[in-house]
Formats: C-alpha cells, structure tokens, sequence
C-alpha cells in the first residue's frame, strides 16, 4: 500500500515538473518572440520567398540555428547517416576513437549547421532577390562551359608538353 502511494506521488511530480517545464518554456517562446521549429524554413539561397527576417536578433540567430540544424537532418539525412556511419567505424579503428568522433562530428556540425550559413544564404537570396529561375540557369549554363573551356585547354597544355614540366 505504501509503495503505490509513493508510486502515484513520483508520477504526479513527474508531471508537475514537466508541467511547469513546458509551460515555462512556452511562455519564454511567447515573452522573446522565438519561432517554433515546425514553423522554421531553410532559407535557399537561390528564393528570396525563403528568407525570414526577425527584429529580435535573439529570435533570429535562435531561427538560423534551428534551419541550420533541419537542413542538415531533413534536407541531408542520408549524409548525415552514413557520417555517422563512417565515423563510428573510423573510431572502432583509432584508439582514442570518442576524442576523434566527438571532435569531428562537432566540427562538422558547427560547419554544416551553423547559423553562420544561414546568415550567407539570407544574404545571398537578398542580394539576388531581382533574379528568376530562369537568370539562375543561364548563370550555371555559362558556369558550366566555364568550366569546360578550361579542362580542354588544361588537357590541350597537357597533351602539347607546353610547361617544362613535361620530358
């Protein structure tokens, strides 16, 4: 008898606590105006429609956290499988495999998801806001015979011997 007493007072605490918890938080998110995780949108550095501006900078570095962090698992949640993955089995193979993997798999985070990135890509969709899917194309059209014209004359050097490099 004495034990489901205790049992029922610790599952009431529990949900006081969380109660309390939930309710504190969502009075915080209410007080700083933050956004809510659901409501986040990935800027695309190519759509200035994805480009969400807040007056609060709390509010704004607390958004590009939060798109950082759903870019990297929704957006790129293969990758971000097989990184951990291939860091897992990189670790079995070290002999101080935590201080390796804790080390890069934050280093990555704090690369990929960064609100830095964010921050690039709002800039970029603003900078380039006039420009229609159709300007993008053109853009990497001509980016891609860039880069043709070079590799061919790259191998055209190559082949001739034009260099003193080559005997």
């Amino acid at each position: 008898m004495g034990f489901l007493i205790l049992l029922s007072i610790a599952v009431v605490a529990i949900f006081a606590i969380y109660w309390v918890t939930v309710g504190a938080f969502r009075l915080l998110i209410r007080l700083l105006g933050l956004p809510k995780y659901r409501d986040v949108i990935v800027p695309s550095k190519y759509d200035f429609k994805t480009v969400v501006e807040f007056d609060n900078p709390i509010a704004q570095y607390v958004h590009d956290l939060m798109a950082g962090f759903k870019r990297v698992t929704e957006d790129g949640g293969i990758k971000l499988g097989l990184s951990f993955v291939f860091f897992a089995a990189l670790g079995a193979m070290v002999s101080v495999a935590w201080v390796l993997v804790i080390a890069v798999i934050t280093l990555w985070f704090l690369l990929w998801a960064s609100p830095s990135a964010m921050r690039a890509a709002r800039w970029r969709a603003k900078t380039f806001k006039d420009c229609t899917a159709e300007d993008w194309h053109k853009t990497h059209l001509w980016a891609m015979k860039s880069e043709l014209r070079q590799q061919e004359m790259a191998s055209a050097i190559r082949r001739s011997g034009v260099g003193g490099l080559h005997r």
